[in-house]
């Protein structure tokens, strides 16, 4: 967990004492919210980065998420995987090594491929990993660039220049730049060189709450364009991807078993 910075205690505290005395806090908690999230975060999220950041941005730019890990699952296998005509696309990292908590994110077989880094040897024992542009190749089988700014667990950041000519790539390809944001810029900045925070139409910026201190609300952030957050608010049916990955013989009706007597189940469940 991120550690709790008394400073930022003390702030997340007179916010929630504040909110809790307003009645939003207690509105909030009485009331679902709507698919894409709390409208009134998502309206100040669009609102402070139109505002610092000049991005074309409204609300229904930005969805909420349980987590910023489930939206890379949704993104992984929305935009890239096994397709009902045969075809497959694949995410490309641009630069090794990445974040190994990706791996779990695919449904299918083989959905990932990665690029070996250039890498600058410096002063004192350092380096710093580089994308090596001469080497990559973003073939028709690719569905996304994937990136994380900065990367864990490794620490390193893409510069604005490597940032700026992945979205020249992915947009020549028509594919979507994803930018895990988790530590970044502008929040929670757990970064030590000097980056500006990237955004466009066609880029997919994730972000999340739990760095900046608040781990247990689980809640991430996604940016895009407004046809990739309705597709994420729309979601993927449990029986679409039985049909299309279960090898179980119910894959065909979805997953469904129907009525299952007693005696039909495990002696474990039967029991219990």
């Amino acid at each position: 967990n991120p550690a709790a910075i008394p400073q930022m205690v003390e702030l997340f505290r007179q916010e929630t004492q504040q909110r809790l005395d307003d009645g939003a806090l207690l509105q909030a908690m009485l009331n679902y919210d709507g698919p894409q999230g709390h409208d009134g975060f998502r309206q100040a999220l669009a609102g402070l980065f139109r505002r610092e950041y000049g991005w074309n941005i409204t609300a229904d730019n930005i969805a909420l998420t349980n987590g910023s890990q489930s939206a890379f699952f949704n993104l992984f296998n929305l935009l890239a995987g096994d397709y009902a005509d045969g075809k497959k696309k694949k995410v490309l990292f641009p630069l090794a090594p990445e974040y190994i908590g990706y791996a779990d994110g695919g449904l299918a077989e083989d959905q990932f491929v990665a690029c070996k880094p250039h890498i600058d040897f410096l002063e004192n024992g350092l380096f710093k990993y580089r994308v090596d542009f001469d080497a990559l190749e973003v073939g028709d089988d690719i569905g996304m660039i994937c990136v994380s700014r900065p990367t864990n667990p490794t620490g390193n950041v893409l510069t604005d220049e490597e940032i700026i000519k992945l979205d020249e790539i992915a947009q020549a390809k028509n594919i979507p730049l994803i930018i895990d944001n988790a530590y970044g810029t502008p929040f929670p900045h757990i970064i030590f060189s000097e980056v500006n925070p990237f955004w466009n139409h066609n880029t997919i910026l994730c972000m999340s709450l739990s760095k900046l201190g608040l781990p247990g609300l689980r809640c991430g952030i996604v940016i895009a364009d407004q046809k990739i957050i309705q597709a994420l608010q729309a979601g993927g049916s449990f029986q679409a991807y039985a049909r299309q990955f279960s090898e179980a013989s119910t894959a065909v009706v979805g997953g469904d078993l129907g009525w299952v007597k007693a005696a039909q189940l495990p002696p474990t469940m039967a029991e219990a």
